[in-house]
């Protein structure tokens, strides 16, 4: 952590928080592909999903979750038989994935000759849960006499979107994980989607923790929104990436199409093979670029959509006003 009997306070932990929907993936992919990157992918989410899939009254309270777990089901039948794409990787078990395991990897040192570690993670991961995450050395009163700090440097970033292009697009994704063969504006995304209303989680999880970095840790988080990133990727990476302390070149924008980088990653093995079994990530890890929005956000959100949506405004409206802007 010293260098030259000075602290080192530069972040080589850095965290991307979304909430679902918000381009988070396609971002992470691209990240992954700059020099020196150690990728961890929604290890809280994993926590997250086993506090769920474990507790016995899951089912009871949110049947519709049958399909789900189904799907899952399905993911750990591949694994037991081993034909599965990311054979020899750094992914793990499911089973692992606790809270307190999480937090004691991120804190082991990184990778040899890897010089960054970017976690991409979804807020409710951590709602309820922020003591579990890495003792983090971001502020010089915390150093010890000899000038070590304890702990890992640590740099919390977030991506945001549009609330009607996430939950639309949040829509699209739940008719197709329930199974549901209706007419899509008959989805209800509080209803037909109830355990992202679990008593445990905050109505918008990534504000909640926005709003606690910035009382407690860092006064100005850096902020992305998907339309800008997608609109303006070369500025919005390249300032991202000069804030947060990590090499970026214009060729970084372009990368592979295929998914077998994914097998480098960290985080867990059913999730993988569930996203690539139910095509849940397709669009970010079989993309090779940003693509340019060619269409305004719809005005009038369909009746079923309108209070998920609602739920997230108010944190949109606000973190929108701190965003890294193209033009500056």
């Amino acid at each position: 952590m010293a260098l030259n009997g000075h602290c080192d306070l530069r972040p080589n932990r850095i965290f991307l928080w979304a909430n679902p929907r918000t381009l988070s993936t396609a971002f992470e992919k691209c990240i992954s592909f700059i020099d020196g990157a150690q990728i961890w992918h929604e290890p809280f989410v994993s926590c997250y999903l086993n506090l769920l899939f474990t507790n016995p009254d899951t089912l009871a309270k949110f049947p519709k979750l049958g399909n789900f777990l189904e799907q899952f089901g399905k993911a750990k039948a591949i694994l037991d038989a081993g034909g599965h794409t990311f054979q020899g990787g750094n992914l793990q078990p499911a089973t692992k994935f606790s809270h307190d395991w999480v937090k004691e990897q991120l804190e082991k040192p990184l990778e040899k000759g890897k010089t960054f570690m970017f976690i991409k993670d979804m807020a409710f991961g951590i709602d309820g849960y922020y003591d579990k995450l890495p003792e983090a050395s971001i502020n010089k009163q915390w150093c010890n006499e000899d000038k070590r700090c304890p702990g890992v440097p640590v740099k919390h970033t977030f991506i945001i979107r549009n609330t009607h292009r996430q939950a639309l697009s949040a829509r699209r994704l739940l008719i197709h994980l329930y199974d549901f063969k209706g007419d899509p504006d008959d989805f209800d995304l509080g209803t037909d989607h109830p355990f992202m209303e679990w008593e445990k989680l905050s109505s918008d999880p990534l504000f909640k923790w926005w709003n606690y970095v910035r009382e407690y840790i860092d006064p100005n988080p850096i902020v992305i929104d998907a339309d800008d990133l997608q609109n303006y990727p070369e500025a919005i990476m390249t300032k991202y990436c000069e804030k947060v302390g990590i090499p970026f070149k214009k060729e970084n924008l372009q990368w592979d199409g295929s998914d077998k980088s994914l097998r480098n990653y960290y985080g867990s093995l059913e999730q993988l093979v569930w996203g690539q079994n139910e095509h849940i990530y397709d669009a970010a890890f079989l993309s090779s670029s940003f693509l340019p929005i060619d269409r305004d956000p719809v005005a009038i959100l369909p009746q079923g959509c309108q209070n998920y949506e609602q739920e997230f405004r108010e944190g949109y409206r606000v973190m929108y006003k701190t965003r890294i802007r193209p033009d500056e």
